[in-house]
């Protein structure tokens, strides 16, 4: 295959590092600056002026242009415009403090990946810019409206929470653009997942850190550090941690990796070793997997005393990063065939990042992604894995010519996988999704995820996936336990708004309609473009009574896919031959979705 020139521009973009532009300007600043009664262009002068000498303090970012009422801003990484840009609206905030709101100055943002790009003959910045400055145009007062790309280069939920706009019609721009709203981290509503006590968890111990200098201070202090993890990790309800007092008399240096395992049942090890004195500790820390006996995340850490053992310091700090490798490692433990190269796993992710945007052009643009890669590597199961994902969702949107088709080439692709790798996690979970949307094979599809969740338990699309079929078939009760079980495992999943809707639909089918709305509230609030969670929205809405509420989400829902009629949802719907996907048909049907 030889990969066009987009697609060898866009894989080259992958393997940049993400740099940043940010454009914004003074909301309303003729009217501020022609009834300059109380000083706004003084103050915005200074302002920038103090913003142009912090940013050359931290070498954070640059102000590339001054425009009067704006500025043009460039970054070295995402993470650093995203948090300038916070710090930002808060220094104007504080600078507004006491003074009339027809005095005050009110910025508003866009911001793009890219590099500035500037013409020494005339005052050109690149496209980059243009898509900045034109994203700022969808931004309110102390708004921030980024691009994809933005949302696509750091971790929604850790750095920022992100709020999805949908396609946006931008000036001059032939086609739309998908755009969201950035809040800072925390300040967006979570729905936390409902757990049950029999729901097994992993295991890890905590063995007392081993001092490089033997003295009894020294001894001691290792013990205080292996408790305030202890404490740190026993925050987590997805973990089991031994006691301190049952892991206290282990030192690590006469004890087998095996042997710690097997004595406290544990599966997984932690332990360390450390140098310092009363003011400051460098720790070298070590979290190995006893099943395979591989260390699978260290990490040197140097710190003063005092914050090391803070209450919010930086083992809490640790604690994370530990419980994030154990997610990891028990996710991805059944994939036993990795991509060969990084630049392969990049186009790969980049692939599915693309394909769960859900805009059209960015969907196709997936496919040729992933059949690029299915060419480049053919014998690695994962990329058949997700093209198979790829013809489902295809059906799903309302975008294929055949459905026969399609499932055919889902079908083929996991068999080609599975052929591959007959134990590959993906490729089961995958032919269960496509058994279980495109052939309405319920048992078969059953059969996939079983198989697959034996070989890991914490697999959470799978698990997600097992848990709607259960729903379909109106199995509530099962359908919450999995799908509430899934959400949790994928805290930070970039596409988190599918394990949402997956655990709204479970909770539909369970009769719970106010968190079913709820959780389609949330997963909208990520991906506007689902056309699956709407549908489940407008069906809470009319259940709950809100039958207004209903029918405009069901308006929406028309917008995106204007060939739904309750007729072709029953014969692409595997749930349609049983009572709860008869009652959903009716509610669809209330809300206004045509009849045929």
């Amino acid at each position: 295959m030889v990969i066009g020139q987009t697609t060898a521009r866009h894989l080259a973009q992958l393997a940049e590092v993400s740099t940043a532009v940010l454009f914004m300007d003074i909301v309303d600043s003729v009217r501020l600056i022609e009834a300059d009664e109380t000083g706004v262009v003084a103050r915005w002068l200074s302002f920038v002026d103090e913003l142009k000498a912090d940013l050359q303090a931290r070498t954070t970012g640059r102000i590339v242009k001054r425009m009067g009422d704006g500025l043009l801003l460039e970054f070295p990484s995402v993470e650093d415009a995203i948090t300038t840009a916070f710090h930002i609206l808060d220094r104007v905030s504080l600078m507004n403090t006491g003074l009339a709101p027809a005095a005050q100055i009110q910025m508003r943002m866009g911001m793009h990946v890219g590099k500035v790009i500037r013409s020494p003959e005339r005052d050109i910045f690149g496209k980059q810019v243009n898509l900045a400055a034109r994203l700022m145009t969808l931004a309110r007062a102390g708004q921030i409206v980024t691009s994809a790309d933005v949302r696509d280069a750091v971790t929604d939920g850790v750095h920022a929470d992100f709020e999805d706009l949908g396609e946006c019609y931008l000036k001059n721009l032939a086609h739309p653009v998908r755009a969201f709203l950035v809040h800072p981290q925390g300040t967006s509503l979570q729905t936390l997942p409902m757990l049950v006590a029999e729901d097994l968890l992993p295991t890890i111990a905590v063995i007392p850190f081993t001092p490089k200098s033997r003295s009894e201070r020294q001894i001691a202090l290792g013990e205080i550090i292996a408790e305030d993890i202890i404490s740190a990790l026993s925050r987590s309800t997805d973990l089991h941690v031994i006691s301190r007092l049952s892991s206290a008399g282990f030192n690590f240096s006469a004890h087998s990796l095996k042997a710690v395992g097997q004595a406290l049942s544990a599966d997984f090890v932690l332990s360390g070793t450390y140098v310092g004195d009363d003011r400051n500790v460098t720790l070298n820390v070590e979290l190995a997997d006893v099943r395979s006996g591989r260390v699978i995340w260290s990490q040197d850490l140097t710190n003063k005393m005092a914050m090391l053992l803070g209450k919010d310091g930086a083992l809490q700090s640790l604690a994370y990063d530990i419980h994030q490798a154990i997610v990891a490692t028990e996710m991805h433990r059944a994939q036993s065939k990795p991509m060969p190269t990084l630049e392969s796993y990049s186009i790969l992710m980049g692939a599915v990042a693309l394909m769960h945007r859900l805009s059209r052009r960015d969907f196709d643009y997936a496919g040729e992604l992933l059949r690029h890669l299915i060419e480049r590597v053919p014998n690695a199961p994962e990329p058949y894995a997700w093209m198979a994902r790829w013809h489902v969702l295809k059906v799903q949107q309302g975008w294929a010519d055949s459905v026969e088709r399609e499932t055919k080439r889902a079908l083929d692709r996991t068999q080609t996988a599975l052929r591959i790798d007959p134990l590959n996690v993906p490729a089961l979970v995958s032919e269960g999704f496509a058994l279980t949307n495109l052939k309405h094979d319920l048992e078969e599809a059953l059969d996939r995820y079983d198989h697959a969740l034996e070989i890991n338990p914490n697999e959470p699309t799978g698990r997600s996936l097992r848990g709607m079929l259960h729903g379909f078939q109106g199995k509530g009760e099962l359908a919450v336990r999995d799908t509430e079980r899934a959400m949790h495992l994928a805290p930070l999943d970039p596409n988190r708004f599918f394990f949402l809707a997956m655990a709204a639909g479970a909770s539909m089918a369970n009769e719970d309609y106010s968190r079913a709305l709820e959780l389609t509230r949330q997963s909208l609030r990520l991906n506007r473009m689902h056309t699956s969670t709407l549908r489940m929205k407008a069906v809470a809405e009319m259940r709950l009574g809100r039958e207004e509420e209903g029918r405009q989400t069901a308006s929406k829902l028309l917008k995106l896919q204007p060939g739904l009629t309750v007729d072709s949802w029953k014969k692409g719907s595997p749930s349609a031959r049983y009572p709860v996907g008869q009652h959903f048909a009716q509610s669809l049907k209330e809300a206004g979705i045509p009849e045929n």
